[in-house]
């Protein structure tokens, strides 16, 4: 019997000279010699077009990071264009800040930090949390970069999720009890309107405008009320609405199939909220109008500076109005656009174009500017707090890198 030779992988010509059998047939050794070089051919071809297909997809995500930071970056100077004019104008108005009365400033500033500690004591009801160093430090730091880096509201969730979880907070628990602070906090926001109705319908004309954005307003508000209980007491929208996003998912081939069904994770997401608000809703709805309430107070000390004291409830939508306009994620907390909204209107509610310009600075002063270096302090007690509990930080400049970056990756 002959014995099969070795192959050589630069020619199969000597498997079919000495690899035979006495029947002129291949050899067990042989065959399996044989498939095994086909077998690594195939490896080889399967690893490489693995690796091709990597670097493809690579160049798809860097490419498509690109173009949307590059569109994003295109919408913000086209925002910015637009609003330059007005920020310039109040700017502008600075030397005008000596014509507020003594002392506006000073309870426009205790107003704000009032506002502030409502909203601490909101968050930590909703966190289920009374360490209070803890909820007012990483929500002043969040505060502070959502008024630096573009991304509205968004972005201040992000910031502070992070900071929660870093602190020792479990995920869950921080993402849960951000969504039950910012659905309260836009659903009482959405209400405040309503409160000026009966100004409207029994007090002197408005302008058309206002009258409109009030009526909107109160639509809006009704709406929401009923789509929000429809969502908030039945399973079946969030069934529909799951069902939905994993047939628009696999649709577009980026479904899991190994992941759980959307809608049970809408439904177990939902009834985690609402166990969050069994027991204390009347205390979460109550920190959330002292939020606004006193940050309404600043405006209307804001305008009470320049004069003006005899003041309707048509100023709360003015001051509903700036308010939705600050989460505008095209700029900074709404920069700009804060400016334009709220000067506009509160001409329309009666004050000069002057005073309306001086008040409006005022106020961004201290519900804009005066959060940036609260935030930067804050996250210096965040982190020796943290520090103090043995747990490490980054520093203020290495944060910021950090969160760039997760901007960018994200862009």
């Amino acid at each position: 019997m002959v014995e099969p030779a070795i192959m050589d992988e630069s020619s199969e010509m000597s498997w079919s000279s000495s690899a035979m059998s006495l029947t002129g047939r291949p050899t067990i050794s042989a065959r399996i010699s044989r498939a095994g070089l086909r077998g690594d051919a195939c490896s080889y071809s399967r690893r490489h077009g693995l690796e091709r297909g990597n670097r493809r997809s690579g160049l798809v995500k860097k490419r498509s990071r690109f173009v949307k930071r590059a569109i994003g970056l295109a919408v913000t100077a086209v925002s910015v264009y637009l609003v330059l004019p007005s920020l310039v104008e109040v700017f502008s108005s600075w030397p005008e800040l000596e014509r507020l009365r003594p002392g506006s400033l000073a309870l426009m500033t205790i107003s704000i930090l009032l506002s502030l500690a409502c909203y601490w004591v909101l968050i930590g009801l909703c966190l289920r949390s009374t360490d209070w160093i803890l909820m007012a430090t990483s929500q002043l730091a969040s505060l502070a970069v959502a008024r630096i880096v573009p991304g509205g509201a968004a972005t201040a969730t992000a910031v502070h999720y992070r900071l929660l979880h870093d602190a020792g907070i479990a995920k869950q628990a921080a993402a849960t009890g951000l969504t039950v602070t910012a659905v309260v906090n836009f659903a009482v926001l959405f209400s405040l309107p309503i409160f000026s109705i009966p100004a409207i319908l029994l007090g002197p004309p408005i302008a058309p405008l206002l009258l409109r954005a009030a009526v909107a307003a109160a639509i809006g508000f009704v709406a929401a009320a009923l789509i929000g209980g429809w969502f908030f007491f039945w399973d079946r929208p969030l069934v529909l609405l799951g069902r939905s996003l994993d047939l628009l998912y696999r649709r577009f081939g980026r479904g899991d199939s190994s992941a759980p069904a959307r809608s049970q994770t809408l439904v177990e997401a939902r009834d985690l909220v609402r166990s969050h608000l069994a027991t204390n809703w009347p205390w979460v709805v109550l920190a959330s109008l002292g939020k606004w309430g006193f940050e309404y107070l600043a405006l209307v000390m804001a305008v009470r500076g320049v004069g003006h004291d005899e003041i309707g409830s048509v100023l709360l939508l003015a001051f509903v109005t700036a308010s939705l306009l600050s989460i505008v994620p095209f700029t900074p907390g709404g920069l700009g656009f804060v400016e334009a909204g709220l000067t506009g209107t509160l001409a329309l509610a009666g004050l000069s174009v002057g005073d309306a310009v001086v008040a409006t600075l005022a106020y961004r002063l201290v519900s804009y500017w005066f959060p940036i270096p609260l935030g930067a302090l804050a996250y210096a007690v965040h982190r020796r707090f943290l520090q103090g509990r043995g747990v490490e930080t980054e520093s203020l400049a290495e944060f910021g890198q950090h969160e760039l970056e997760s901007l960018n990756r994200i862009g």
